[in-house]
């Protein structure tokens, strides 16, 4: 059965016989042409070769093959899909995270700080992006938190790099170590102050000095130009001494921080540290480029009581003040100025002359570097560190200490005359011809020394155990001697001298009746700063709160402003106050008063004294004191000229200048 199955099976490919396969071959000839163009004969089957097999796709096999590689086909791609879906779907997520962390690290970059503005939101500091070159410590190899290991190519890089840039290797060294130390993955400055188109030569050779990029960071702008450095102050990096004191605590090593000004009093405010920031890197980890400059959240804004045009205004009248007294003939070595609310003891202006370009020490390191051995003193703050004898401006406040005495009253008479013999020791007046006699309101008008002299030998006499030490006992009551509890660093605290192994110590002699006669002058060895007496004018124009002096108003976030709140540091019982108010109004008014020349005429009315102080070998100091209105004060407006002769001359026409600003009035020609 097998055989003839498989006969069977054969059956078909059994071969023709011969003659028949040829006759096949003999009939499938082309037959000759009979000169028809279509054949009539039917078309003839042919037979299949028994050697050939039938078609492969008819076979059982081939189906069975087909299928079975549809089976594996199917399934790869259903494992694929399954996979697709596992990575992007299911783990998607999580392998995200994880390429991310790859690709890129998280290192600490120095944030911005807030801005600070005037009290009419004018932008006084801001932070920009700065240009400088960086050199990233993974590319040049060997840098740890523990210092440097040299490698071959780090050392050849940055001895090229030291050649361009002119700046020895091992301080090179020195600031990438300082700054791994901060954030081992962060771009170390090397070059803050690029000169010379150094970026621009370094951006077009990359290949020249890898590892060292261009590459931008927070600096401090003033969109002011040249404006504030009395009260802004300057930036520096932190140092050791500073980061174990109770103001610099928030702050880490290489950080920049305020130095002075605001700047310093409310870095903690304006400061906001490190910040995180994502930087790409390549397979080898080194820093390919930041992605995310870090940005503070929430950056505060101070806002100031400083009212920036009548900033601009009291430094151009303090030049205005030093330029009339060269042309009198005096030599002025510098000036400043003092415009503060008398109610709330918020300061509208502060100038002093010479100071600092607040644009070139932050971004000149060289010019920065000369402040500290600048002869002229740039870097103090005459307003609020410079102290000197006050001269006459001093005599409202021993006037007032007699009257809250009752050693005088606002009608007792007393004699001004040409001198004042103490035992043989003779004190004159400025002018010697005068002989009359007057009481309180006319000699502040007047500014009669001798009639000063004579108070001072009453409080002297009236109590000499005391030594006349009721004058010393109200000048701290008005705030001098002390230091003003300003928001600015660097406030001197000056000097009231009295009776006692102090002053001995520093004079060389004991207390005497006359250190109480001149001091009743406001000479001697008082020592005042123009904040003190301003803040002492305040106390006599609103009647004894003694203001506590500031320049922040409060802080601006998201919009909202939150406002400072300062008490006041006490307050005074003045007695007979009106009288020394009169006496300063006639002063600036009447045909007699010292400063009549200058506001005789004034549309506002102004109570002020001017000071005369004698400061040898040089010439005197030019004082000039004030409020106004004189009856509902604004303003309280102090201007002193060093050497600058009498108060009438060089400082009285300072503060009118500001005068003008604050009250919109237009200058006259004298």
């Amino acid at each position: 059965a097998a055989r003839g199955a498989r006969s069977r099976l054969a059956e078909p490919r059994a071969r023709a016989p011969r003659g028949r396969a040829r006759g096949g071959i003999a009939a499938r000839r082309k037959p000759a042409y009979t000169g028809s163009a279509v054949s009539t004969s039917p078309p003839r089957r042919l037979r299949p070769y028994s050697r050939v097999d039938a078609p492969y796709f008819r076979s059982p096999g081939f189906y069975v093959r087909i299928g079975g590689l549809a089976v594996v086909v199917g399934v790869a791609l259903a494992l694929l899909v399954l996979r697709a879906w596992s990575i992007q779907i299911l783990h998607g997520p999580q392998y995200k995270t994880q390429a991310t962390h790859q690709a890129f690290r998280t290192v600490d970059l120095e944030g911005p700080r807030g801005a600070i503005v005037d009290d009419h939101g004018r932008l006084l500091a801001n932070t920009t992006g700065h240009v400088v070159i960086a050199a990233d410590p993974g590319t040049l190899g060997g840098f740890d938190t523990h210092g440097w290991h040299p490698t071959a190519a780090g050392n050849t890089i940055l001895r090229r790099f030291s050649a361009l840039v002119h700046v020895p290797m091992h301080t090179l060294v020195l600031r990438i170590e300082r700054a791994v130390v901060q954030s081992p993955f962060a771009p170390a400055v090397v070059v803050p102050h690029p000169e010379n188109g150094l970026d621009f030569y370094l951006d077009e050779r990359p290949a020249d000095y890898p590892g060292m990029k261009v590459t931008a960071i927070p600096s401090r702008s003033y969109p002011q130009g040249d404006f504030g450095s009395e009260f802004l102050g300057l930036l520096g990096e932190v140092s050791k001494s500073q980061l174990g004191t109770a103001r610099y605590a928030h702050a880490k090593a290489g950080e920049l921080v305020g130095e002075s000004g605001v700047e310093a009093t409310y870095d903690n405010l304006l400061n906001p540290g490190f910040l995180p920031a994502h930087v790409r890197v390549d397979s080898l980890g080194r820093i390919a480029g930041t992605l995310e400059v870090p940005k503070g959240k929430d950056l505060p804004t101070l806002k100031l009581t400083i009212d920036a045009r009548i900033q601009r205004a009291a430094t151009a009248a303090v030049q205005h003040g030093i330029e009339l007294s060269k042309g009198l003939g005096y030599h002025p070595t510098g000036g400043s100025a003092v415009v503060i609310n008398p109610w709330t003891g918020g300061i509208y202006a502060l100038a002093s002359t010479p100071t600092y370009n607040q644009v070139a020490a932050a971004n000149d390191p060289t010019y920065n570097a000369s402040l500290y051995t600048n002869p002229n003193n740039l870097l103090v703050d005459r307003a609020i560190a410079g102290v000197y004898p006050t001269g006459s401006t001093f005599k409202p406040i021993i006037a007032e200490a007699a009257l809250s005495a009752g050693i005088i009253t606002p009608d007792t008479p007393m004699l001004c005359s040409g001198s004042f013999d103490l035992g043989g020791y003779v004190f004159h007046n400025v002018e010697a011809g005068v002989y009359s006699s007057m009481t309180l309101p006319t000699a502040l008008e007047q500014s009669c020394d001798t009639w000063f002299y004579r108070l001072g030998d009453r409080i002297y006499t009236s109590d000499p155990a005391r030594q006349g030490t009721l004058i010393q006992e109200w000048a701290h009551k008005f705030g001098l001697g002390s230091t003003p509890p300003i928001d600015l660093t660097g406030a001197a605290s000056g000097y009231v001298p009295a009776p006692g192994r102090t002053f001995e110590k520093l004079e060389g002699f004991p207390w005497t009746e006359g250190q109480t006669i001149n001091l009743a002058i406001g000479q001697g060895a008082l020592q005042v700063s123009p904040l003190q007496l301003a803040v002492a004018y305040s106390t006599l124009a609103n009647g004894g709160t003694v203001v506590t002096p500031h320049v922040a108003e409060g802080v601006v976030r998201g919009g909202v402003t939150k406002l400072f709140h300062y008490k006041p540091q006490r307050t005074l019982k003045l007695t007979d106050v009106d009288a020394i108010r009169e006496g300063l109004y006639l002063a600036a008014h009447n045909p007699a008063g010292t400063s009549a020349a200058v506001f005789a005429n004034y549309p506002v009315p102004v109570a002020g004294k001017t000071g005369t102080a004698e400061a040898p070998p040089g010439n005197d100091h030019s004082w000039y004191a004030s409020w106004a209105p004189a009856g509902h004060p604004e303003v309280v407006v102090v201007c002193m000229i060093e050497h600058g002769g009498f108060g009438a001359e060089a400082a009285a026409p300072c503060a009118k200048d500001i005068y003008n600003a604050f009250f919109h009035v237009k200058p006259t020609t004298p």
